[in-house]
């Protein structure tokens, strides 16, 4: 990557003023380009789910009810894939998170 498509990157996609871009150490720079694209991809994720749960409603339209479709039965995207949610490990680990909040708050009262 040379200069000129940093240069590119903070000017042009990610709107940056020149005196910002120069007062920012490196470091600072690269923690905000990729926020900038973890939220940018975060956008075109919505738009694609979006799109999807329109099409989805257009078509189950013309379906008979017993034989409508889910919207991920339409398309499964690759962000969707092997995420699947552990409901115990989360249970756990709110009760850890609980748990830890009451043994700090009674270390703040002097039990």
């Amino acid at each position: 990557m040379t200069w000129l498509d940093i240069e590119r990157i903070a000017f042009g996609y990610m709107d940056m003023k020149v005196d910002e871009f120069y007062n920012m150490i490196p470091r600072h720079f690269w923690i905000k380009m990729d926020g900038f694209y973890e939220y940018e991809n975060l956008r075109q994720q919505q738009e694609w789910i979006r799109c999807r749960w329109m099409t989805t409603y257009l078509l189950n339209v013309q379906l008979p009810r017993n034989k409508s479709i889910k919207p991920q039965e339409l398309i499964k995207f690759e962000w969707e894939t092997g995420k699947e949610v552990d409901v115990e490990k989360l249970k756990q680990e709110a009760d850890y998170y609980k748990n830890l909040d009451k043994h700090n708050l009674k270390k703040k009262d002097g039990e």
